[in-house]
């Protein structure tokens, strides 16, 4: 079988990767991919994340891509005021591309920005009223959908109007699949600093969030 050479999604500021949502700045990247702000249809400031890896790869290259996607499909009938929304998902030449709201910051911006002022971090009450609303999120994924996240640190739980979002769901879970290939391939991506003590040993369990 021949492969067939497609072209990459064009990522810089003007580019519209999906018609009517024009690339404005890089925000960031991180394991999975990397993350710009963009203008949607009707003026809207979106964010839009390119996944690394290509769906069409005959290759590892993929797995990325299709972990992300896996996750999408658990995650997407679930609503509440504390998840980051996704307004679409789309397959760019290959290439996963979601589009969510726009965050001001997450909890590690946050935390740097009080360090740079001489603070020791998010002051005590500020940081309990943040994780109480994390906590609402990761108590519904796993009571009334028996999910986990499995990556939940600073970095994706961003803040929008004084209020946390939780997000970048490319790891999540469900514990009806605790003994499969696609949870170890997710176990092996977790941020070891943030991750719960029986991930090391390749179990989920309830509480690993």
């Amino acid at each position: 079988m021949r492969k067939v050479q497609i072209m990459p999604v064009e990522k810089r500021p003007d580019a519209e990767p999906i018609r009517g949502y024009r690339l404005i700045e890089r925000l960031g990247a991180g394991g999975f991919g990397e993350v710009w702000k963009c203008e949607a249809p009707g003026g809207i400031f979106k964010a839009i994340k390119f996944v690394y890896g290509s769906l069409n790869s005959l290759d590892n290259n993929s797995a990325h891509a299709e972990e992300e996607l896996r996750a999408f499909q658990l995650i997407k009938s679930i609503r509440h005021p504390f998840l980051l929304s996704m307004d679409r998902v789309e397959v760019v030449s290959g290439e996963l591309v979601i589009v969510t709201e726009l965050a001001d910051q997450n909890l590690h911006e946050l935390a740097e920005h009080y360090i740079h002022q001489g603070r020791h971090g998010v002051p005590r009450e500020e940081l309990l009223g943040y994780l109480t609303e994390v906590a609402e999120v990761l108590d519904l994924l796993n009571q009334k959908f028996d999910l986990q996240h499995l990556d939940v640190k600073p970095r994706n739980l961003f803040l929008v109007s004084n209020h946390v979002k939780v997000a970048d769901f490319g790891l999540v879970n469900s514990l009806a699949d605790a003994v499969t290939d696609k949870l170890h391939a997710a176990l092996s991506a977790v941020t070891p600093l943030y991750a719960a003590p029986e991930l090391f040993l390749g179990k989920l369990s309830r509480h690993c969030d």
